[in-house]
């Protein structure tokens, strides 16, 4: 897995993923100049490779106007445990482990007697959380690390 996830990293390079994390998170086309100040990259011909990577990746479009947007049909191989919320990524196991809890609990408020369903709830529920906890965790190291231009 490691190997795997080194192997990709190094495919689509750190700056390269910080540029389409920003698109993500925008939710609307960028230009050049915008991602650039965004990212806070030294020149916009540094914003632009990246974002020609992108499209070259198939990532990302280019608009008429010379914008860039993000392609909804395509995802690289290290974000697919994740989707977009209102532009936000969140780890697909959050609404698994939102369910989960809710129906947990539910069954216990309203009497559920039966012990094994309450433990098997419970341990479905910690093990989602835990899991959803590790990915943002992940995801926040990938747009903290410092990358080279």
């Amino acid at each position: 897995m490691k190997n795997t996830l080194k192997k990709e990293l190094k495919d689509i390079g750190m700056s390269t993923l910080k540029v389409y994390l920003l698109l993500i998170e925008e939710g609307n086309a960028l230009g050049v100049r915008e991602v650039q100040r965004k990212i806070g990259f030294k020149s916009p011909s540094t914003a632009k490779y990246h974002l020609d990577r992108l499209v070259e990746l198939g990532l990302v479009e280019k608009t008429r106007d010379g914008l860039y947007l993000v392609r909804r049909s395509s995802k690289p191989p290290i974000l697919y445990a994740y989707t977009s919320v209102y532009g936000t990524l969140i780890p697909r196991l959050v609404p698994y482990a939102v369910f989960f809890t809710t129906v947990t609990l539910l069954y216990i408020v309203f009497g559920g007697g039966n012990v094994f369903a309450i433990i098997t709830g419970s341990l479905a529920s910690i093990i989602l959380w835990i899991e959803s906890i590790r990915l943002i965790r992940f995801l926040k190291k990938l747009k903290g690390i410092k990358s080279k231009e």
